[in-house]
Parts: structure tokens; C-alpha cells; sequence
């Protein structure tokens, strides 16, 4: 498959991560589709604090307990409640058409 020199790549084949909308500084409005478990459209996820060591669903970058991070809304729980995105990895303004907005 090819890729523009500005995708980037989900750290786990078959996951798809697109940013659409950041309607409030602590707000993410994100496209989550993964081959092997869900899609989502239109999940909200909201700024908190890692509660566990992870990956960064967009940019594979490590999670530290603590970081700051964005997680889905958990009522009711969604199938990746344990995804998280850094809040240093999601641009201030985000655009669905940008494609440094997705992770394929």
C-alpha cells in the first residue's frame, strides 16, 4: 500500500485513528476503527490523567502513569476503554481533512 510521506502508522496493524474535531481544549471528537475489535464514528474523549504505562493510540509514543492524556468515554464502556492519546500529541487545532490528523 502507499502512504504519504506525512501518514503516520498505527503502532498495532489494522487500527485507524483520525482526529475530527476539537471542540473544547479538553475534548477530542475522534474515528476509531480497528479490523479486530470496533469502529466508532464519532467517540468522545476526554483529557484525564493516565491511570497505566501505555502507547499513544496516534503517535505509538510511550505513556507514562500520570501523563496527561485522552481517553474515550467510558459510560458506556466502549470496547478500547483502555486507548489513550497524549495530550502533546494532538495539535491545537484539529481538522479532519489534515492527514497528520490520522493514523492508518
Amino acid at each position: 500500500m502507499m502512504h504519504k510521506a506525512n501518514d503516520r502508522f498505527a503502532p498495532v496493524t489494522g487500527r485507524r485513528v483520525r482526529l475530527l474535531e476539537r471542540p473544547r481544549p479538553g475534548v477530542l471528537v475522534v474515528n476509531w476503527s480497528d479490523a479486530r475489535r470496533c469502529h466508532y464514528g464519532e467517540q468522545i474523549w476526554r483529557l484525564g490523567k493516565a491511570g497505566t504505562n501505555g502507547l499513544c493510540a496516534l503517535s505509538g509514543a510511550p505513556i507514562r502513569k500520570g501523563d496527561p492524556v485522552f481517553k474515550p468515554n467510558r459510560r458506556p464502556p466502549p470496547l478500547n476503554a483502555d486507548a489513550m492519546i497524549l495530550q502533546r500529541e494532538v495539535p491545537e487545532s484539529v481538522c479532519a481533512d489534515d492527514p497528520a490528523s490520522t493514523l492508518h
